[in-house]
């Protein structure tokens, strides 16, 4: 059973990670920053691209990037345009920010954050494309997403795993809605997350025109 609940985490794992690195696109002369590790993309990307640097939020690197790829989740309040407007500033390509989505079947980023409490407030995704107009950029593309995981492995670093266990079990027994959106395949308790990955560039760049790359 627990290496059935292990297969499964990685499997989900490596289908989200690939689905990243297909909208990223990377190509062979990217320069790439990665901001804080996003979901692992470092390891996953580095083949295919041309030179690679992994920085935190809070000690970006001065030097000129062709794509950035960041999650928002661990910038907290303002900081967060603060950050995508230091992205835009240093990127001459491509940003991509990464991001839990917050939607309407409950409070989600509550249980996200009894998980990790360093975790800010989840974003809706109007609230996700306001903010990164107020950092002075536009969003081009997005892709917008759920993800079906199994509970145990991510709970293996949680703040408080029997309060959030809980409240999922209580929600499935007919309790108020967690965000979580919790079911059981078998006797194992899954749940689901709603993902947002957005390419975004400055607003001062020209607009590309339909068929031009």
């Amino acid at each position: 059973m627990l290496h059935s609940r292990s297969q499964a985490h990685t499997t989900t794992t490596a289908c989200h990670l690939r689905r990243l690195v297909n909208f990223v696109e990377p190509r062979r002369d990217d320069v790439c920053l990665d901001v804080s590790g996003a979901s692992g993309l470092a390891t996953a990307i580095r083949p295919w691209v041309g030179e690679l640097t992994s920085a935190t939020a809070g000690s970006l690197p001065s030097g000129s990037f062709t794509l950035v790829v960041a999650p928002l989740g661990h910038t907290r309040g303002d900081d967060q345009i603060g950050l995508v407007r230091d992205l835009l500033r240093v990127c001459g390509g491509r940003v991509v920010l990464v991001d839990l989505v917050r939607t309407r079947a409950g409070d989600g980023d509550r249980i996200e954050r009894l998980r990790d409490p360093d975790r800010t407030r989840m974003h809706t995704f109007h609230e996700l494309l306001t903010l990164v107009e107020r950092a002075g950029g536009r969003t081009r593309r997005m892709d917008v997403f759920t993800v079906e995981r199994p509970i145990d492995p991510w709970l293996a670093e949680a703040h408080d795993p029997d309060r959030i266990l809980q409240e999922l079990t209580a929600e499935l027994d007919g309790g108020p809605p967690t965000g979580a959106r919790p079911r059981l395949i078998g006797s194992e308790l899954w749940f689901t997350q709603s993902w947002g990955y957005f390419a975004v560039e400055p607003k001062s760049r020209p607009r590309r025109r339909r068929g031009v790359s």
